[in-house]
């Protein structure tokens, strides 16, 4: 009997210690380079204090070859004149011939080769800051003066590394030292690789049309190399001065002059040389921060003693503002926003030079997202190396899209054709705009008069439309595998013309035999709708 209780007591405990252990369960890792969100295959992790990441981040996010020879467990990065050897489950480590020991070992998890990011990082001349709040890693590439000499290659830094990912650098070298058709425009200017009609201006002397942007968002942060002997900053220290910084500060461009909340919108008002903040939002939706590169705080807003300044809110969204300088050494100006409760946060047309206007609007419990497949009947749009044509391809890809958003219950679908029929332009937008739609996503497939060119375009016209269509980007090529062709402005009638934030879905090109041949395959096609879906919900905040 008093083994039987003692059994039963036992059962209990361990029956309620599992949702305490998942309750426990660490949030991810985010990855950034220079302000762009990188994405692994495998979760980066901290082992000891130190962030480990596949060997895939460090060949192609820092641009360095890597090479693996399976009999010895060594890999190899180079890149410019750096060369570096790490020996799987050894701490040792070679530089440039010289051997240095690691706090961890680069490992083998979940079948990918792990190394250790601050280290390798570091010694390529690329700078690494951990942010505690978001559980982020902020990697910035040097930059130089194309006037000025080349800088040698970062050597191992000399000194005690921070704390938990502060992952830390070897303090001193061992004894024995020694990487389209119709529907998608206004303008009747020709595209004459493609054979499309565009609205993008013409170049006079090439008679082709100029893309306005790629897309790309990246912070311009301009960063020197890790000098050897030289301890980097890995966050900001308040209250204490950096060297550094007060020679940084002359050459700081903005300066934000005031935060404050207008109703249901964020501003900050700002002098100087406009930049480009990055947004960042907490995977609970309950925190939006913003960094602001290159910039400093006017004296008016005053820090406290924990290096922090806070404005209180009495607002139905915002809980509290809080504002830092999160890095001195590279001059990033961090404002946090504390949200009440689940918000969207979305660029205002009432931003200028001189100001930042975003708003912070309220989750709704049901969002109306119109997916338009394009062209249809008379309007046949591209047509393959093989003679399908376009408008089957992208009723096929729109249906499966909307099907998925159908079975979401916080997402009321619509689509704007459901069998071969011909919509016009001005329909299709007036369909997403009369529905008080919250999303607009145009479906279709790409051309060129090369069967060589291929790849993923993703189009937007407002500047509401950017986020949305960076996001929606990344997932198209994770679930395409196709070249990446950018996220692109472009004043196609459908985005144009509508309301909300919209984008055109440029899938893959039907004139590319491989891609042709991937995107009238079922299995292709679900894989991408539900990438499209996940996106779209991840725009909307829905769990």
């Amino acid at each position: 009997m008093r083994f039987l209780t003692m059994f039963i007591s036992l059962l209990l405990l361990s029956m309620l210690m599992v949702p305490m252990l998942a309750f426990a369960a660490e949030k991810p890792i985010n990855l950034f380079l220079n302000g762009k969100q990188l994405s692994a295959n495998v979760a980066p992790k901290i082992v000891e204090g130190n962030t480990v990441v596949p060997v895939r981040i460090i060949a192609e996010s820092l641009g360095s070859k890597v090479d693996w020879e399976e009999k010895s467990g060594k890999v190899t990065v180079d890149k410019d004149k750096v060369n570096i050897q790490l020996f799987i489950n050894k701490q040792e480590v070679i530089v440039n011939k010289k051997k240095y020991q690691l706090e961890v070992a680069p490992a083998i998890m979940e079948g990918s080769t792990m190394l250790p990011l601050r280290f390798v990082s570091e010694q390529l001349g690329v700078k690494v800051i951990w942010d505690d709040l978001t559980r982020s890693v902020f990697l910035f590439d040097s930059e130089q003066d194309a006037n000025s000499s080349a800088v040698s290659p970062a050597q191992p830094n000399e000194g005690q590394a921070g704390a938990a990912d502060k992952t830390k650098v070897p303090s001193k070298p061992a004894d024995n030292s020694n990487g389209k058709g119709t529907d998608k425009t206004t303008d009747k200017s020709t595209d004459k690789a493609s054979d499309k009609i565009t609205d993008k201006p013409i170049d006079k002397t090439t008679d082709k049309p100029i893309d306005k942007s790629d897309g790309a968002t990246e912070l311009p942060v301009k960063e020197a190399a890790v000098k050897p002997g030289e301890k980097p900053v890995t966050e900001a220290q308040p209250g204490k001065q950096n060297p550094a910084a007060s020679d940084k500060n002359s050459e700081l461009t903005t300066t934000l002059s005031s935060i404050s909340m207008d109703g249901d919108q964020f501003i900050v008002k700002t002098s100087g040389t406009k930049v480009t903040p990055n947004l960042i939002s907490s995977n609970e939706g309950n925190r939006i921060t913003i960094d602001f590169p290159n910039s400093k705080l006017d004296p008016a807003l005053k820090l406290g003693a924990n290096g922090e300044g806070i404005i209180k809110q009495n607002n139905q969204a915002v809980s509290q503002i809080r504002y830092l300088l999160f890095s001195k050494d590279s001059s990033i100006v961090r404002i946090i926003i504390d949200l009440s409760k689940k918000s969207a946060f979305k660029p205002a047309t009432a931003s200028t030079a001189a100001q930042f206007v975003w708003a912070i609007i309220p989750a709704k419990d049901r969002y109306r997202v119109v997916i338009d497949p394009g062209h249809g009947g008379k309007d046949t749009g591209a047509i393959s190396v093989t003679k399908r044509l376009e408008k089957d391809f992208v009723l096929a890809l729109g249906t499966k899209i909307h099907a998925l958003l159908e079975k979401e219950p916080k997402i009321e679908a619509f689509i704007t054709r459901k069998d071969d029929t011909f919509v016009e332009l001005a329909d299709r937008a007036a369909f997403a705009n009369d529905r008080d739609a919250d999303l607009f996503i145009s479906v279709h497939g790409n051309s060129a008069g090369k069967e060589t060119v291929r790849g993923v375009e993703t189009y937007y016209y407002t500047d509401q439309s950017l986020d949305f269509a960076n996001l929606m980007h990344k997932h198209m090529l994770k679930s395409t595998g196709f070249t990446d062709r950018k996220v692109k402005q472009s004043g196609f009638y459908v985005v144009k013309n509508t309301n909300m934030p919209s984008l055109l879905l440029e899938v893959g090109f039907l004139s590319n035999q491989t891609e042709e041949n991937a995107m009238f395959q079922d299995a292709f096609q679900n894989q991408v709708a539900a990438s499209i879906v996940t996106a779209i919900k991840q725009q909307l905040n829905i769990d």
